[in-house]
C-alpha cells in the first residue's frame, strides 16, 4: 500500500472514530433525559475500486424495541386509568367516612333509633320531641351531604375531563408535526434524528391520557389509533371537543373528528369518543363519574326514597298530642280534574286539646259516600276537586279543605286540632299509598323528587301539559355510547295515555313505557340495550299550575334516583314545630263519639313503631353497583358502605398491578434503549485508542515523507 493509501486510511479513521466518540459523548450527556434511547455506531470497511481504503460509519443507530415500547404505552395507559380512580377514592372516602363515624349515615340512623327509644319512655316531655327533631335533622342533613359531596366530585372529574381536553389535542397535532419532520429526516438518511426521542416522549404522554396503538411506516413516520382502531394520527390528525356540564344528571360524550392538515377543516362528523377508549386518565374520569359516581348517587337515591317512604309511612300512621290545627300536604302534582283514584277507607277527626274527639268524617272511597259523626252526608264524586269540595262540606264549621297546585291542606276552627286515621280492615290507597301518606298530611322527610311515583295517574287523565313542551331522552351504554337521542313535544289536549304512546314511538322499541295500574311508568329496555341507562336530558313539562314536570312525577331517568337524596330535609311542617311528629295512635273506632278520647298524651306506641321502622324489611331495587334486595334500611346502610369500599379496594388493587407492570416496561425499555456508564466508558476508551492509534498512524506517514525528502 501506498504512503497515500495509509494516510487515508488513517485520516478515515480519525473521522470515523471521531465521529463514534460524539455519539458516545451525547449518550453520556443524555443520561437522565427523559424518553431518550441511546445510540450506537455501526461502522463498515471503505473501498475504492474493489480496494479497502479505510473505515466509515454505515450508520448511527436508535436502539429501541418497538415491542417494549408498546407494552410501555399499554401500561402506561392502565396505570393512568386507575392512578386516576384512585386519587378520587382517596378523596370520596375522607369526604364520606365509615359507617362507625359519628356522622356516617349508620351513625345517624342509630341516633335515631335512640331518640325515639328515649322519647317511648316520656312521650309528653319537650326534651323528648326536641331530641327527635334533632336527630331527624341530622340524618336529612346527612343524606342531604353526602348526596351534595357525591354530585360535587362528579363535577370536579367532569371538569377535569374537560380540561384533558386542550393538552390531549397539543399532543396528537405535536405527533403530528414530528412526523412530517422526520419523513424529511429519513428521506436524507438519517434514521437517529432526536426528532424520535421527542415523538416517543409525546406518545409516551398521550397514552396516560387514553390507551393508543402505533403502526411503524416505512417513511419513519407512525400511524396512531386507539385501540379498536379509531384514528388519531395518520395523514390526518384527530381534534377532540367537551364542554362538560350535565343535563339533568346526564353527561354528553367527547367527540373526536379529522383534520386536514392542509386546511385545518373539519373532515366528516365528529363522533363519540367515550365507547372507544380502554385506558388512560380520560377513561378513569369518565368512569369515574358516570359509572362509580353516577352509580352511588342512584344508590343512594334508592336509599333515601326507601327510607322517606317508610318513616313518612309510619309518621302518617301516628299522631301528636295535642293534634296540630292545620295539615299542609306536599305538590302531588296532581289536578283537581283528575280522577280521585283513591279505594278503601279512612277518617279524619277533629280533636280538641285534650285529645276529645269534636268531629269524626269517615271516608268510604268504595262506596264513594262521606259521613259525619256516624251518618252519611254526601258522595265523594269522582274527581280531587269534587271530593275536596264534598269534603270541606262535611267538615262544615269545624274545619276547612282545600286543594291548589297539587296541594291539599286541611285546618282545623277553634283551636282544634286535625288527625287521620284509616280503616284498620280496609285502609285506603291511590296505588298503593294511603291517603294521608299520598297526600303527605303527616310526612317528616321530603327532597328534591317525590318519594312516591306511584301516582295513581290512569292513561285517561289529562297530561296537563301545554303545546310545546318538551321531553328529551337518550340511550347511554356502559361505555358511554349514546345509541338513541330523542324528543317528544307535546300537543295541546294530550292526556297522560297519549304522551306515554309518543315516548314508546320516538324510542322505537329500544324502550318501552308502561303506565302500569298503581300509575307508575315503567321503562323496559329491549334485549339489545339491557344495560343501557335511560337519562332526560331535557323537560320543559309543567302539569298546569303545579310546576311539576312529566319526569318529576314518575320519577323517569337515571337522575331522578339522585333526586331523591338531594335537598332531602325535615319537612317545614315538623322543623317548624316538633310537638307535630307523633308519638301515640290515633285510637277511634266505629263506635267513637263526640267527647271521647281518642288521642292519649301519654301513647308511646307511634314512637315506637318509628323506632322500628329501621330494622323492618324493605324491597329496595338494583341501583348502580348494589343488586335488588330485600333487608332493612341498617342493613342497606351498611352495604351502601360497603359497595364504596369495595370499589375503592379493586381499584387499589388494580392500580397497584398496573403501576407495577408499567414500573418493569419501564424497567426493561431503560436496559434495552438506556444510556449505561459501563457500556459508554469501555465505548470511550476504545474509540479514543482508536482515534489515537489513527493519528500515530498520520505521524509515522509523516515521518516517512520526511526521511524520503531527506534522501540525495
Amino acid at each position: 500500500m501506498s504512503l497515500n493509501g495509509i494516510a487515508a486510511s488513517a485520516l478515515s479513521a480519525l473521522k470515523t472514530n471521531s465521529t463514534a466518540l460524539s455519539v458516545v459523548s451525547n449518550n453520556v450527556s443524555n443520561l437522565n433525559t427523559e424518553g431518550y434511547a441511546r445510540r450506537i455506531v455501526n461502522q463498515q470497511t471503505l473501498a475504492a475500486g474493489g480496494q479497502l481504503v479505510g473505515v466509515d460509519i454505515a450508520s448511527v443507530q436508535r436502539v429501541a424495541s418497538a415491542y417494549l415500547s408498546g407494552e410501555m404505552l399499554s401500561a402506561g395507559s392502565a396505570a393512568a386509568n386507575y392512578d386516576t380512580q384512585a386519587s378520587f377514592f382517596d378523596q370520596l372516602n375522607g369526604l364520606l367516612g365509615a359507617p362507625g363515624d359519628n356522622q356516617s349515615l349508620a351513625s345517624q340512623l342509630n341516633n335515631l333509633s335512640a331518640a325515639f327509644a328515649t322519647a317511648s319512655q316520656a312521650p309528653a316531655t319537650g326534651a323528648s320531641r326536641t331530641a327527635v327533631l334533632t336527630a331527624l335533622n341530622n340524618l336529612a342533613s346527612t343524606f342531604s351531604s353526602v348526596s351534595s359531596t357525591i354530585s360535587s366530585l362528579q363535577t370536579q372529574v367532569d371538569q377535569q375531563a374537560v380540561n384533558a381536553i386542550a393538552p390531549a389535542n397539543v399532543l396528537i397535532k405535536q405527533v403530528f408535526d414530528l412526523n412530517q419532520q422526520i419523513r424529511n429526516a429519513s428521506a436524507t438518511g438519517d434514521q437517529s434524528s432526536a426528532l424520535l426521542d421527542q415523538r416517543d416522549t409525546a406518545l409516551a404522554n398521550l397514552a396516560k391520557v387514553m390507551d393508543i396503538r402505533t403502526s411503524p411506516q416505512a417513511d419513519g413516520s407512525v400511524n396512531v389509533s386507539t385501540t379498536d382502531g379509531m384514528n388519531l394520527v395518520s395523514n390526518t390528525y384527530a381534534k377532540l371537543a367537551y364542554a362538560g356540564g350535565s343535563s339533568n344528571g346526564s353527561y354528553g360524550n367527547v367527540t373526536i373528528q379529522d383534520i386536514n392538515p392542509q386546511t385545518g377543516q373539519a373532515i366528516g362528523s365528529p363522533q363519540a369518543l367515550d365507547p372507544h377508549l380502554s385506558g388512560g386518565s380520560l377513561k378513569g374520569l369518565i368512569e369515574m363519574r358516570d359509572t362509580v359516581l353516577g352509580g352511588l348517587n342512584a344508590s343512594l337515591g334508592e336509599l333515601a326514597q326507601q327510607t322517606a317512604q317508610a318513616f313518612n309511612a309510619q309518621a302518617n300512621a301516628n299522631a301528636a298530642y295535642p293534634a296540630p290545627s292545620s295539615l299542609t300536604g306536599r305538590n302531588t302534582g296532581l289536578l283537581g280534574t283528575d280522577a280521585l283514584g283513591f279505594t278503601g277507607q279512612t277518617t279524619l277527626a277533629v280533636t280538641d286539646s285534650d285529645g276529645k274527639l269534636v268531629q269524626r268524617v269517615d271516608v268510604n272511597f268504595d262506596a264513594g259516600t262521606i259521613s259525619v259523626n256516624g251518618s252519611v252526608v254526601g258522595a265523594t264524586g269522582s274527581t280531587v276537586s269534587s271530593f275536596v269540595t264534598a269534603l270541606n262540606s262535611a267538615l262544615g264549621g269545624a274545619g276547612t279543605a282545600g286543594f291548589s297546585n297539587g296541594v291539599l291542606s286541611l285546618t282545623a276552627s277553634g283551636g282544634n286540632g286535625l288527625v287521620v286515621q284509616d280503616d284498620a280492615a280496609n285502609p285506603s290507597t291511590r296505588g298503593g299509598t294511603g291517603f294521608s301518606q299520598f297526600f303527605g298530611l303527616n310526612d317528616v322527610f321530603k327532597a328534591q323528587g317525590s318519594s312516591i311515583t306511584a301516582t295513581g295517574l290512569s292513561a285517561g287523565d289529562a297530561s296537563g301539559f301545554s303545546a310545546g313542551q318538551v321531553i328529551a331522552l337518550n340511550l347511554k351504554g356502559p361505555d358511554g355510547d349514546i345509541v338513541k337521542q330523542v324528543s317528544v313535544t307535546t300537543t295541546a289536549g294530550m292526556t297522560m295515555g297519549n304522551v306515554v304512546t309518543a315516548l314508546n314511538t320516538a324510542m322505537g322499541g329500544a324502550v318501552s313505557f308502561t303506565l302500569n295500574a298503581d300509575g307508575s311508568l315503567s321503562a323496559a329496555n329491549s334485549a339489545l340495550y339491557s344495560d343501557y341507562s335511560l337519562n332526560v336530558t331535557t323537560d320543559t313539562t309543567q302539569r298546569s299550575g303545579t310546576g311539576v314536570s312529566f319526569s318529576q312525577i314518575f320519577g323517569l331517568g337515571s337522575g331522578a334516583a339522585a333526586a331523591q337524596a338531594a335537598g332531602f330535609a325535615v319537612t317545614p311542617q315538623v322543623s317548624g314545630n316538633p310537638a307535630s311528629v307523633g308519638f301515640g295512635r290515633p285510637q277511634i273506632t266505629a263506635t267513637s263519639a263526640v267527647g271521647d278520647v281518642v288521642l292519649s298524651a301519654g301513647d308511646n306506641s307511634g314512637a315506637i313503631a318509628m323506632q322500628n321502622v329501621i330494622n323492618g324489611s324493605r324491597s329496595f331495587g338494583a341501583a348502580g353497583a348494589m343488586a335488588a334486595q330485600t333487608s332493612s334500611i341498617s342493613d342497606y346502610v351498611a352495604s351502601f358502605y360497603q359497595n364504596i369500599s369495595t370499589q375503592s379496594n379493586s381499584v387499589s388493587a388494580n392500580q397497584a398491578t398496573q403501576d407495577d407492570r408499567l414500573a418493569e416496561a419501564q424497567a426493561r425499555v431503560a436496559s434495552n434503549s438506556g444510556v449505561n456508564l459501563d457500556e459508554e466508558l469501555t465505548n470511550l476508551t476504545t474509540y479514543q485508542q482508536a482515534y489515537a492509534a489513527s493519528a500515530r498512524l498520520l505521524s509515522v506517514v509523516g515521518q516517512l515523507y520526511d526521511t524520503l525528502l531527506q534522501i540525495q
